[in-house]
């Protein structure tokens, strides 16, 4: 397991490390190959679904939204820079189907 978060206060690394392998244990698990993401008043949306199905609802306020954006796309492309490889979009999939 990799650990890619974003420093929360004053935490160390091991503490960061120790809340992942909390939350693994603890929290609910999901699988997603696809999703539906849009926005409320002031806060944002995420719908889970594998194979078209929903599975999870995660709600979000727009700073943590723009936040956890950044810190995936940092982390797909430091993936990329690792291995050589391009990581495709949903949108790049489907084209070549």
């Amino acid at each position: 397991m990799t650990d890619n978060s974003t420093r929360i206060g004053n935490a160390t690394a091991e503490q960061l490390q120790n809340i992942v392998k909390t939350a693994f244990e603890e929290a609910p698990t999901y699988y997603a190959n696809g999703f539906i993401n849009g926005l409320g008043m002031a806060d944002a949306y995420i719908v889970l679904q594998t194979n078209d199905q929903s599975v999870a609802v995660v709600n979000m306020s727009l700073s943590m939204a723009k936040t956890m954006a950044a810190n995936l796309l940092v982390m797909v492309q430091n993936f990329e820079q690792q291995t050589g490889h391009k990581v495709p979009t949903l949108d790049e999939l489907q084209q070549r189907s």
